[in-house]
């Protein structure tokens, strides 16, 4: 506190768009397998952290982790997903 640094808790997810990977098909399950993923914070900080992943193309994944209520869904690029 007193850092000028948001609490880590609150803070955003960067998550790529739809469009950066073209009109490619999205697959996806409700449970899909875990893994670990690569994020950027919205202050820039690159983190790898366990997550599930949700939908993926052949160029992005959609992962979900965190614990309620701070669960995120952020799309990153496949090469940032290794199965757990």
């Amino acid at each position: 506190l007193g850092t000028g640094r948001p609490f880590r808790g609150l803070r955003e997810t960067r998550s790529r768009l739809p469009g950066w990977w073209g009109h490619l098909a999205v697959c996806g399950r409700a449970f899909g397998p875990r893994v670990s993923a690569g994020v950027v914070w919205e202050d820039g900080v690159e983190e790898v952290v366990p997550a599930q992943a949700i939908a993926w193309t052949k160029r992005a994944v959609r992962v979900r982790f965190g614990a309620p209520p701070r669960l995120h869904d952020v799309w990153v690029w496949a090469g940032a997903v290794e199965r757990a």
